[in-house]
């Protein structure tokens, strides 16, 4: 028997100008039946003789760095930069394995509605229950300030995809860093979204486009505020309320239709939260988190603090023994949030910055794949949502849908 192959994304030579496909093998033998080549094709992989490029398979495991680029990746099925046709769509590359014959064979997908897809399944699940995809510092995917540079962008850029695609590649978490800034005139203006102290983008053309994802479709969203690096506390660590207010009302302006009260769904502390059932029945699909439990205080429908395991290292292997460990221990008995989210990305240190020493994408290209093994592996019991930097450079997203099944059929 073979697995499915896995493609996954890299930009293995360091510019966000060129996306190169990576195949990644893992094959099951039966007795001394493997697969001999592995390749890649522009559509379903019926001959060799079609095959793009090929390679030969060493091992059960394993992954091949091509020389072909994704390029713009445009969207399929009519979700470039709108609704389209429900369930999973194919992007244009194709990868097959096998000996003399394909015998095996998997593609680059998108996956805009896969919780309706499997809502027969999945939706008696507690949010708390679910895998869920998502991304870290998801609005840093592309300037909207100055012109940027290759050393600047390297340590701020997490993502190579927009929140609208991200949305349609099947991303269900989003991790925002809101900053506001007061010398814009217009007060919605003011608010963007950052990595640290870098503005990045705006924040409202992006809640739009979540906005319009809700407005046609049926999937269930989670949009944590989990830090504000700019402009929203006193030097003294106190709130400054006018400004928390305008983001909370900007929320409800640009959201409101969408947004799960936490008052009306929250469950008691080290609970997993109410059943994707009971969000779809009321068609309240967006869950808001709010890092500061002072403003979540006076404004009870916002979703408290939402657990994220950091491991604050720039070693996979210290990554990963972190969130081994700690997925393990989650949800803590006393969180208040039914959620908790494994960071799986490592963090450069101030050197690694001033030297110019890698770079966030090579960072996650050696995290990312090992992130979609053990997803299937030791996390695949416990792990809630899983954020990674630059999403397509691992298989979360399909392993997560996979596992949300798995999980329901034990019900």
């Amino acid at each position: 028997m073979l697995r499915k192959p896995r493609m996954e994304v890299e930009d293995f030579i360091n510019t966000s100008t060129r996306l190169t496909i990576v195949i990644t093998v893992v094959l099951l033998r039966r007795t001394d039946r493997h697969a001999n080549y592995i390749g890649l094709f522009n559509g379903r992989p019926l001959s060799w003789n079609n095959a793009l490029t090929t390679f030969p398979v060493n091992s059960a495991v394993g992954f091949v760095i091509t020389n072909i680029s994704l390029g713009d990746g445009n969207l399929p099925g009519g979700w470039q930069s709108s609704s389209g046709l429900k369930g999973p769509h194919c992007l244009w590359p194709w990868v097959g394995a096998g000996n003399s014959f394909i015998q095996s064979f998997n593609c680059l997908k998108i996956q805009p509605t896969w919780m309706e897809d499997n809502a027969s399944q999945i939706n008696k699940l507690r949010i708390g229950d679910l895998a869920i995809p998502g991304t870290h510092n998801a609005g840093a995917w592309r300037f909207d300030t100055e012109v940027s540079t290759v050393e600047r962008d390297s340590f701020v850029l997490c993502q190579d995809r927009s929140i609208w695609a991200q949305l349609v590649y099947g991303i269900r978490y989003f991790d925002f860093r809101i900053a506001y800034y007061d010398f814009y005139s217009r007060e919605e203006d003011r608010y963007w979204l950052n990595h640290n102290l870098i503005r990045v983008r705006p924040l409202v053309p992006l809640l739009r486009e979540i906005r319009a994802f809700l407005d046609s479709t049926r999937e269930v969203i989670f949009l944590d505020a989990h830090h504000f690096p700019v402009g929203f506390y006193h030097q003294n660590g106190a709130p400054i309320q006018h400004v928390h207010r305008g983001l909370i009302n900007m929320i409800q302006r640009e959201l409101g239709p969408h947004i799960a009260s936490a008052i009306q769904f929250a469950t008691n502390p080290g609970t997993r939260g109410p059943t994707l059932q009971a969000l779809l029945n009321a068609n309240r699909r967006l869950l808001f988190s709010y890092v500061d439990n002072s403003i979540v205080a006076g404004n009870r429908w916002l979703w408290p603090i939402l657990p994220h395991l950091w491991a604050n290292t720039n070693s996979p292997t210290e990554l990963f023994r972190f969130l081994d460990t700690m997925i393990d221990r989650s949800p803590l008995p006393t969180a208040r949030s039914p959620l908790f989210s494994a960071m799986a990305q490592t963090t450069p240190t101030v050197l690694d910055i001033l030297l110019v020493r890698g770079s966030l994408r090579e960072n996650a290209d050696a995290v990312n794949r090992n992130v979609t093994a053990r997803l299937k592996t030791r996390w695949r019991n416990n792990a809630n949502i899983v954020s990674t930097d630059f999403f397509l450079g691992s298989d979360v997203t399909d392993v997560s849908i996979a596992l949300s099944v798995e999980r329901s059929n034990r019900l």
